[in-house]
Protein backbone atom coordinates (compact mmCIF):
# COMPACT_ATOMS: atom_id res chain seq x y z
CA UNK A 1 0.00 0.00 0.00
CA UNK A 2 3.02 2.06 0.62
CA UNK A 3 4.66 4.07 -2.24
CA UNK A 4 2.20 2.95 -4.53
CA UNK A 5 -0.37 5.38 -2.78
CA UNK A 6 2.09 8.04 -1.74
CA UNK A 7 2.87 8.41 -5.58
CA UNK A 8 -0.71 8.90 -6.74
CA UNK A 9 -1.83 12.71 -5.52
CA UNK A 10 -5.25 12.06 -6.52
CA UNK A 11 -7.78 10.02 -8.07
CA UNK A 12 -9.88 11.28 -11.07
CA UNK A 13 -13.32 9.04 -11.25
CA UNK A 14 -14.45 7.98 -14.59
CA UNK A 15 -16.96 4.99 -13.91
CA UNK A 16 -20.59 6.15 -13.77
CA UNK A 17 -20.95 3.83 -10.67
CA UNK A 18 -18.10 5.94 -9.08
CA UNK A 19 -19.18 9.14 -9.39
CA UNK A 20 -23.06 7.75 -8.39
CA UNK A 21 -21.38 6.78 -5.52
CA UNK A 22 -19.23 10.10 -5.33
CA UNK A 23 -22.69 12.79 -5.65
CA UNK A 24 -23.86 10.78 -2.44
CA UNK A 25 -23.57 11.95 1.33
CA UNK A 26 -22.34 10.28 4.14
CA UNK A 27 -25.26 11.60 6.50
CA UNK A 28 -27.78 12.04 4.62
CA UNK A 29 -27.95 9.24 2.42
CA UNK A 30 -25.43 6.30 2.66
CA UNK A 31 -26.18 5.74 6.59
CA UNK A 32 -29.75 5.33 5.94
CA UNK A 33 -29.10 2.70 3.33
CA UNK A 34 -26.50 0.94 5.85
CA UNK A 35 -29.42 1.16 8.51
CA UNK A 36 -31.87 -0.25 5.75
CA UNK A 37 -29.72 -3.03 4.81
CA UNK A 38 -28.95 -4.22 8.76
CA UNK A 39 -32.88 -4.18 8.91
CA UNK A 40 -33.39 -6.48 5.96
CA UNK A 41 -31.27 -8.85 7.30
CA UNK A 42 -27.46 -7.64 6.42
CA UNK A 43 -27.59 -9.78 3.60
CA UNK A 44 -23.73 -10.96 2.86
CA UNK A 45 -23.99 -10.32 -0.84
CA UNK A 46 -26.29 -8.98 -3.58
CA UNK A 47 -28.04 -10.12 -6.79
CA UNK A 48 -28.65 -7.19 -9.09
CA UNK A 49 -32.38 -6.40 -8.05
CA UNK A 50 -30.65 -6.03 -4.23
CA UNK A 51 -27.86 -4.36 -5.52
CA UNK A 52 -30.54 -1.67 -7.29
CA UNK A 53 -32.74 -1.15 -4.71
CA UNK A 54 -30.10 -1.01 -1.53
CA UNK A 55 -28.24 1.55 -3.85
CA UNK A 56 -30.98 3.60 -5.66
CA UNK A 57 -29.49 2.66 -9.13
CA UNK A 58 -31.85 3.74 -11.36
CA UNK A 59 -29.90 3.09 -15.13
CA UNK A 60 -27.63 0.70 -16.31
CA UNK A 61 -28.17 -1.84 -13.45
CA UNK A 62 -26.75 -4.76 -14.84
CA UNK A 63 -23.86 -2.73 -16.25
CA UNK A 64 -22.74 -0.90 -12.92
CA UNK A 65 -23.91 -4.36 -11.03
CA UNK A 66 -20.83 -6.17 -13.52
CA UNK A 67 -18.53 -3.75 -12.26
CA UNK A 68 -18.15 -5.68 -9.13
CA UNK A 69 -19.47 -8.88 -10.49
CA UNK A 70 -15.43 -9.87 -12.07
CA UNK A 71 -16.08 -13.26 -11.73
CA UNK A 72 -20.03 -13.10 -13.33
CA UNK A 73 -21.62 -15.34 -11.27
CA UNK A 74 -24.71 -13.24 -10.56
CA UNK A 75 -23.07 -12.31 -6.84
CA UNK A 76 -21.56 -9.77 -5.17
CA UNK A 77 -19.88 -8.96 -1.70
CA UNK A 78 -22.47 -6.69 -0.04
CA UNK A 79 -19.21 -5.24 2.25
CA UNK A 80 -17.18 -4.38 -0.78
CA UNK A 81 -19.88 -2.48 -2.19
CA UNK A 82 -20.70 -0.80 1.06
CA UNK A 83 -16.69 -0.30 2.04
CA UNK A 84 -16.35 2.14 -1.69
CA UNK A 85 -19.61 3.31 -1.05
CA UNK A 86 -18.63 4.72 2.63
CA UNK A 87 -15.14 5.95 1.35
CA UNK A 88 -16.18 7.79 -2.12
CA UNK A 89 -19.03 9.59 -0.27
CA UNK A 90 -18.86 12.98 0.62
CA UNK A 91 -17.85 13.08 4.53
CA UNK A 92 -16.27 13.79 7.27
CA UNK A 93 -13.06 11.42 7.04
CA UNK A 94 -12.98 10.31 10.71
CA UNK A 95 -17.23 9.75 10.41
CA UNK A 96 -16.27 7.44 7.46
CA UNK A 97 -13.93 4.80 9.20
CA UNK A 98 -16.65 4.35 12.02
CA UNK A 99 -19.21 3.80 9.59
CA UNK A 100 -16.67 1.27 7.97
CA UNK A 101 -16.26 -0.26 11.31
CA UNK A 102 -19.93 -0.43 12.46
CA UNK A 103 -20.81 -2.22 8.79
CA UNK A 104 -18.93 -5.39 10.56
CA UNK A 105 -20.65 -4.89 13.94
CA UNK A 106 -17.43 -6.43 15.36
CA UNK A 107 -20.29 -6.73 19.20
CA UNK A 108 -20.90 -9.54 17.59
CA UNK A 109 -17.48 -10.85 16.60
CA UNK A 110 -15.42 -13.78 17.51
CA UNK A 111 -13.34 -11.37 19.42
CA UNK A 112 -16.97 -10.09 20.97
CA UNK A 113 -17.13 -7.22 22.78
CA UNK A 114 -16.49 -4.90 19.86
CA UNK A 115 -12.82 -5.83 19.43
CA UNK A 116 -11.42 -6.29 15.98
CA UNK A 117 -9.34 -9.34 15.55
CA UNK A 118 -6.35 -9.72 12.92
CA UNK A 119 -8.38 -12.17 10.29
CA UNK A 120 -11.20 -9.46 10.94
CA UNK A 121 -9.01 -6.67 10.46
CA UNK A 122 -7.51 -8.20 7.31
CA UNK A 123 -10.83 -8.71 5.68
CA UNK A 124 -12.23 -5.35 6.47
CA UNK A 125 -9.06 -3.73 4.73
CA UNK A 126 -9.47 -6.25 2.15
CA UNK A 127 -13.15 -5.29 1.21
CA UNK A 128 -11.78 -1.56 0.90
CA UNK A 129 -8.63 -2.41 -1.46
CA UNK A 130 -11.00 -4.94 -3.37
CA UNK A 131 -13.73 -2.28 -3.81
CA UNK A 132 -12.04 0.75 -5.11
CA UNK A 133 -10.24 -1.78 -7.19
CA UNK A 134 -13.35 -2.47 -9.30
CA UNK A 135 -14.70 0.58 -9.31
CA UNK A 136 -11.97 3.16 -9.45
CA UNK A 137 -9.63 3.15 -12.79
CA UNK A 138 -6.57 2.44 -10.92
CA UNK A 139 -3.08 2.00 -12.43
CA UNK A 140 -1.64 0.05 -9.78
CA UNK A 141 -3.01 -2.79 -7.67
CA UNK A 142 -2.02 -4.36 -3.99
CA UNK A 143 -1.39 -7.71 -3.20
CA UNK A 144 -2.79 -9.45 -0.51
CA UNK A 145 0.33 -10.11 0.91
CA UNK A 146 1.19 -6.49 1.14
CA UNK A 147 -2.42 -6.37 2.75
CA UNK A 148 -1.34 -8.59 5.17
CA UNK A 149 1.99 -6.97 6.14
CA UNK A 150 0.24 -3.56 6.71
CA UNK A 151 -2.50 -5.16 9.20
CA UNK A 152 0.50 -7.14 11.05
CA UNK A 153 1.98 -3.39 10.99
CA UNK A 154 -1.36 -2.13 13.15
CA UNK A 155 -1.19 -4.90 15.78
CA UNK A 156 3.01 -4.05 16.18
CA UNK A 157 2.11 -0.48 16.38
CA UNK A 158 0.36 -0.92 19.62
CA UNK A 159 2.15 -4.04 20.51
CA UNK A 160 -0.76 -6.28 20.05
CA UNK A 161 0.15 -10.21 19.66
CA UNK A 162 -1.73 -11.08 15.78
CA UNK A 163 -3.58 -13.71 18.12
CA UNK A 164 -5.16 -11.13 20.42
CA UNK A 165 -7.79 -8.05 19.12
CA UNK A 166 -7.53 -4.24 19.00
CA UNK A 167 -10.52 -1.76 19.85
CA UNK A 168 -11.91 0.07 16.42
CA UNK A 169 -10.08 3.71 18.41
CA UNK A 170 -6.82 2.10 17.56
CA UNK A 171 -8.02 0.77 14.20
CA UNK A 172 -9.19 4.70 13.40
CA UNK A 173 -6.16 6.08 14.52
CA UNK A 174 -4.05 3.83 12.42
CA UNK A 175 -5.87 4.87 9.42
CA UNK A 176 -5.66 8.74 10.17
CA UNK A 177 -2.50 8.32 11.91
CA UNK A 178 -0.24 5.64 10.00
CA UNK A 179 1.31 6.85 6.42
CA UNK A 180 0.22 4.36 3.89
CA UNK A 181 -3.52 3.91 5.28
CA UNK A 182 -3.82 7.42 5.42
CA UNK A 183 -3.05 8.27 1.50
CA UNK A 184 -4.64 5.21 0.65
CA UNK A 185 -7.91 6.61 2.58
CA UNK A 186 -7.27 10.33 1.04
CA UNK A 187 -6.81 9.24 -2.06
CA UNK A 188 -10.69 8.45 -2.58
CA UNK A 189 -11.68 10.30 -0.20
CA UNK A 190 -10.53 13.65 -2.49
CA UNK A 191 -11.22 12.16 -5.49
CA UNK A 192 -12.95 14.00 -8.08
CA UNK A 193 -14.88 13.69 -11.49
CA UNK A 194 -13.92 15.69 -13.97
CA UNK A 195 -17.31 17.16 -14.27
CA UNK A 196 -15.65 18.25 -10.54
CA UNK A 197 -12.80 20.11 -11.79
CA UNK A 198 -14.90 21.39 -15.02
CA UNK A 199 -17.13 22.86 -12.82
CA UNK A 200 -14.56 24.53 -10.54
CA UNK A 201 -12.92 25.91 -13.53
CA UNK A 202 -15.83 27.31 -15.12
CA UNK A 203 -16.65 28.89 -11.61
CA UNK A 204 -13.27 30.75 -11.82
CA UNK A 205 -13.78 31.38 -15.31
CA UNK A 206 -16.84 33.27 -14.72
CA UNK A 207 -15.09 35.24 -11.99
CA UNK A 208 -12.48 36.25 -14.30
CA UNK A 209 -15.25 37.13 -17.10
CA UNK A 210 -17.00 39.32 -14.47
CA UNK A 211 -13.37 41.15 -14.27
CA UNK A 212 -13.13 41.88 -17.39
CA UNK A 213 -16.30 42.99 -18.12
CA UNK A 214 -15.65 45.63 -15.37
CA UNK A 215 -12.70 46.65 -16.36
CA UNK A 216 -13.33 46.99 -20.10
CA UNK A 217 -16.67 49.03 -18.93
CA UNK A 218 -18.53 46.94 -21.62
CA UNK A 219 -15.82 47.01 -24.21
CA UNK A 220 -14.46 43.47 -26.09
CA UNK A 221 -10.43 45.02 -25.41
CA UNK A 222 -8.63 45.87 -22.14
CA UNK A 223 -5.35 47.74 -21.69
CA UNK A 224 -2.67 45.63 -20.10
CA UNK A 225 -2.14 48.15 -17.66
CA UNK A 226 -5.31 47.73 -16.04
CA UNK A 227 -4.92 44.01 -15.31
CA UNK A 228 -1.55 44.68 -13.95
CA UNK A 229 -3.33 47.16 -11.67
CA UNK A 230 -6.63 45.50 -11.29
CA UNK A 231 -7.29 43.40 -7.17
CA UNK A 232 -9.63 41.32 -8.24
CA UNK A 233 -7.57 40.17 -11.35
CA UNK A 234 -4.76 39.35 -9.68
CA UNK A 235 -7.12 37.44 -6.87
CA UNK A 236 -8.27 35.11 -9.65
CA UNK A 237 -4.62 34.05 -10.52
CA UNK A 238 -4.23 32.09 -7.01
CA UNK A 239 -1.17 33.92 -6.24
CA UNK A 240 0.52 34.42 -9.36
CA UNK A 241 4.00 36.09 -8.65
CA UNK A 242 4.73 39.16 -10.79
CA UNK A 243 6.93 37.04 -13.33
CA UNK A 244 3.82 35.05 -13.69
CA UNK A 245 1.29 37.57 -14.41
CA UNK A 246 3.65 39.46 -17.44
CA UNK A 247 3.86 36.05 -18.74
CA UNK A 248 0.82 35.77 -19.18
CA UNK A 249 0.02 39.21 -20.25
CA UNK A 250 2.50 38.58 -22.69
CA UNK A 251 0.65 35.68 -23.82
CA UNK A 252 -2.35 37.91 -24.09
CA UNK A 253 -0.90 40.18 -26.71
CA UNK A 254 0.83 37.61 -28.73
CA UNK A 255 -1.36 37.92 -32.59
CA UNK A 256 -2.80 41.50 -31.29
CA UNK A 257 -2.54 42.41 -34.67
CA UNK A 258 -5.93 40.62 -35.53
CA UNK A 259 -7.64 43.15 -33.08
CA UNK A 260 -6.46 46.58 -32.14
CA UNK A 261 -2.51 46.54 -31.23
CA UNK A 262 -1.19 46.66 -27.81
CA UNK A 263 -4.70 45.78 -26.62
CA UNK A 264 -5.94 42.72 -25.18
CA UNK A 265 -9.52 40.92 -26.62
CA UNK A 266 -11.61 38.96 -24.58
CA UNK A 267 -11.00 36.11 -27.15
CA UNK A 268 -7.39 35.72 -25.96
CA UNK A 269 -7.87 36.68 -22.36
CA UNK A 270 -10.32 33.80 -22.00
CA UNK A 271 -8.22 31.41 -24.14
CA UNK A 272 -4.79 31.82 -22.22
CA UNK A 273 -6.65 32.27 -18.49
CA UNK A 274 -8.61 28.86 -18.76
CA UNK A 275 -5.62 26.78 -19.01
CA UNK A 276 -4.36 28.87 -16.28
CA UNK A 277 -7.30 28.04 -14.55
CA UNK A 278 -7.56 24.16 -15.28
CA UNK A 279 -3.50 24.00 -13.85
CA UNK A 280 -4.64 25.21 -10.43
CA UNK A 281 -7.32 23.19 -10.06
CA UNK A 282 -4.96 20.04 -10.40
CA UNK A 283 -2.76 21.50 -7.83
CA UNK A 284 -3.74 19.52 -5.10
CA UNK A 285 -0.75 21.27 -2.89
CA UNK A 286 -1.10 24.54 -4.09
CA UNK A 287 2.89 24.76 -4.95
CA UNK A 288 2.27 25.76 -8.51
CA UNK A 289 4.50 23.28 -9.83
CA UNK A 290 3.63 19.91 -10.89
CA UNK A 291 5.37 16.56 -11.16
CA UNK A 292 4.73 13.36 -13.37
CA UNK A 293 1.51 12.35 -11.23
CA UNK A 294 -0.01 15.64 -11.19
CA UNK A 295 0.62 16.07 -15.17
CA UNK A 296 -0.91 13.07 -15.27
CA UNK A 297 -4.08 14.33 -14.12
CA UNK A 298 -3.80 17.64 -15.78
CA UNK A 299 -3.16 15.57 -19.20
CA UNK A 300 -6.50 13.30 -18.33
CA UNK A 301 -8.12 15.96 -17.97
CA UNK A 302 -7.19 18.12 -21.11
CA UNK A 303 -7.67 14.43 -23.22
CA UNK A 304 -10.66 13.19 -21.76
CA UNK A 305 -8.83 10.18 -21.07
CA UNK A 306 -6.09 8.33 -19.20
CA UNK A 307 -2.78 9.23 -20.90
CA UNK A 308 -0.06 6.88 -21.70
CA UNK A 309 2.17 6.90 -18.87
CA UNK A 310 5.14 7.24 -21.68
CA UNK A 311 3.35 9.85 -22.82
CA UNK A 312 2.89 11.64 -19.39
CA UNK A 313 6.87 11.01 -19.20
CA UNK A 314 7.89 12.77 -22.26
CA UNK A 315 4.83 15.98 -22.17
CA UNK A 316 6.37 16.50 -18.74
CA UNK A 317 10.40 16.37 -20.01
CA UNK A 318 8.93 18.46 -22.77
CA UNK A 319 6.97 20.84 -20.91
CA UNK A 320 10.06 21.38 -18.11
CA UNK A 321 11.83 24.19 -20.07
CA UNK A 322 13.81 25.00 -17.31
CA UNK A 323 14.60 21.23 -16.73
CA UNK A 324 13.81 21.15 -12.26
CA UNK A 325 11.85 18.59 -12.45
CA UNK A 326 8.80 20.22 -12.24
CA UNK A 327 6.27 21.64 -14.62
CA UNK A 328 5.44 25.89 -13.74
CA UNK A 329 1.81 27.02 -14.52
CA UNK A 330 3.67 29.12 -17.36
CA UNK A 331 5.19 25.93 -18.89
CA UNK A 332 1.90 24.39 -19.14
CA UNK A 333 0.07 26.92 -20.17
CA UNK A 334 2.37 28.67 -22.76
CA UNK A 335 1.80 24.11 -24.14
CA UNK A 336 -1.78 24.82 -24.46
CA UNK A 337 -1.38 27.76 -25.93
CA UNK A 338 0.99 26.58 -28.77
CA UNK A 339 -1.22 23.39 -29.23
CA UNK A 340 -4.47 25.86 -29.99
CA UNK A 341 -2.08 27.88 -32.41
CA UNK A 342 -0.94 24.74 -33.92
CA UNK A 343 -4.36 23.30 -34.96
CA UNK A 344 -5.91 26.81 -35.99
CA UNK A 345 -3.10 27.69 -38.22
CA UNK A 346 -0.56 25.08 -38.18
CA UNK A 347 2.37 27.36 -36.91
CA UNK A 348 3.68 28.06 -34.48
CA UNK A 349 5.84 31.45 -32.85
CA UNK A 350 9.34 31.63 -34.33
CA UNK A 351 10.97 32.74 -30.72
CA UNK A 352 9.60 30.00 -29.54
CA UNK A 353 12.37 28.04 -27.24
CA UNK A 354 14.10 25.15 -29.49
CA UNK A 355 12.19 22.31 -27.40
CA UNK A 356 9.27 22.86 -29.95
CA UNK A 357 10.65 20.64 -32.69
CA UNK A 358 9.01 18.21 -34.71
CA UNK A 359 8.31 15.58 -32.27
CA UNK A 360 7.36 18.68 -29.66
CA UNK A 361 4.57 19.69 -32.42
CA UNK A 362 3.25 16.23 -32.13
CA UNK A 363 2.56 15.90 -28.59
CA UNK A 364 1.11 19.69 -29.05
CA UNK A 365 -1.43 18.72 -31.44
CA UNK A 366 -2.23 15.37 -29.08
CA UNK A 367 -4.26 17.86 -26.76
CA UNK A 368 -6.58 18.86 -29.31
CA UNK A 369 -9.82 16.83 -28.56
CA UNK A 370 -10.61 13.90 -31.10
CA UNK A 371 -14.03 15.29 -32.15
CA UNK A 372 -15.50 12.02 -32.74
CA UNK A 373 -15.11 11.38 -28.70
CA UNK A 374 -16.46 14.95 -28.00
CA UNK A 375 -19.51 14.14 -30.13
CA UNK A 376 -20.73 10.95 -28.67
CA UNK A 377 -23.56 12.60 -27.13
CA UNK A 378 -26.97 10.97 -26.48
CA UNK A 379 -29.48 12.34 -29.05
CA UNK A 380 -26.63 13.28 -31.63
CA UNK A 381 -27.60 11.28 -34.93
CA UNK A 382 -24.26 12.61 -36.73
CA UNK A 383 -21.58 10.69 -38.40
CA UNK A 384 -18.05 10.43 -38.58
CA UNK A 385 -17.17 13.18 -41.20
CA UNK A 386 -20.66 15.05 -40.70
CA UNK A 387 -19.88 18.86 -38.75
CA UNK A 388 -18.83 18.02 -35.45
CA UNK A 389 -19.84 20.67 -32.33
CA UNK A 390 -16.31 22.28 -31.30
CA UNK A 391 -15.01 22.52 -35.24
CA UNK A 392 -17.92 23.65 -36.81
CA UNK A 393 -17.69 27.03 -35.03
CA UNK A 394 -15.96 30.31 -35.83
CA UNK A 395 -12.46 28.93 -35.18
CA UNK A 396 -11.76 31.67 -32.67
CA UNK A 397 -10.10 30.92 -29.92
CA UNK A 398 -13.33 32.15 -27.71
CA UNK A 399 -14.89 28.79 -28.83
CA UNK A 400 -11.59 26.85 -28.94
CA UNK A 401 -10.71 26.83 -25.29
CA UNK A 402 -13.99 25.90 -23.88
CA UNK A 403 -13.42 22.55 -23.89
CA UNK A 404 -15.87 22.39 -20.36
CA UNK A 405 -18.82 23.00 -23.08
CA UNK A 406 -17.89 20.00 -25.56
CA UNK A 407 -19.52 16.80 -24.59
CA UNK A 408 -18.01 14.24 -22.60
CA UNK A 409 -19.06 10.67 -20.90
CA UNK A 410 -19.46 13.12 -17.98
CA UNK A 411 -23.00 14.65 -18.30
CA UNK A 412 -22.74 18.42 -16.81
CA UNK A 413 -26.32 20.02 -17.18
CA UNK A 414 -27.08 23.52 -17.16
CA UNK A 415 -23.39 24.58 -18.24
CA UNK A 416 -23.55 27.64 -20.33
CA UNK A 417 -22.25 27.93 -23.60
CA UNK A 418 -19.58 30.48 -22.88
CA UNK A 419 -16.64 30.56 -20.01
CA UNK A 420 -18.17 34.50 -20.13
CA UNK A 421 -21.91 34.32 -20.88
CA UNK A 422 -22.53 38.18 -19.94
CA UNK A 423 -20.55 39.28 -23.19
CA UNK A 424 -22.08 36.60 -25.57
CA UNK A 425 -24.48 38.85 -26.80
CA UNK A 426 -22.56 41.86 -26.88
CA UNK A 427 -20.12 40.49 -29.50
Amino acid sequence: MGNKICYHPRMLLTEDIALHFKSSQLVRDVIPIIDKWRRDGAELVFGVQEFADTFDVVCDTERQFNVFDTDRNGKIDAHVVLMVYILLSCGDIGKKIDTAVSVYDFARSAAGSGLINFDEAVIMVNACVRGVQKVCEMTFTIPEDELIFHCKSMFDMYRVPHDKSITPKQFKNWVLNDASPRHFVNLFHMAQGIGDIDNAVQRRNLDQGMVFQMLAHGELEVQPKALRTSVEFLRTLDDASPEELEALIAMMLEDSHEHTPGMISIDRYAAVLRPWNIFNECDQDKSHTLDDKEVEILLWFQLRQRPSQEFVHGFSKFLDVDDDGEVSRTEWTTAIIESERLARTGTRHAHKHSKYDDEAEEMLLELEHDPHREDKTAGDERKPGDELHVHSRDGTSRDLHLETTTRTSVERPGFETSAFPEMVTAS
